[in-house]
């Protein structure tokens, strides 16, 4: 549904004299450990949405949509 599960760590070349290495480094492993947190919950209220789409006329798919969007 449109989210990555994980970034690059590789440092680009467009960034050199922009951003220390290090820095960005520590950065992008601070979002992989935000997104490998809170992707499962994600994937539980998709799952969930899909599963009660039928039942609720796609009612249940506004969890899923609201969650997207943050």
């Amino acid at each position: 549904f449109g989210l990555s599960n994980k970034f690059e760590a590789e440092f680009p070349s467009s960034l050199t004299g922009k951003v220390a290495p290090e820095e960005f480094k520590a950065s992008i492993s601070r979002v992989n450990s935000c997104l490998k947190k809170n992707l499962p919950v994600n994937v539980r209220w998709l799952l969930c949405g899909c599963l009660c789409c039928c039942c609720t006329l796609g009612c249940s798919m506004w969890p899923v949509i609201c969650l997207s969007k943050r």
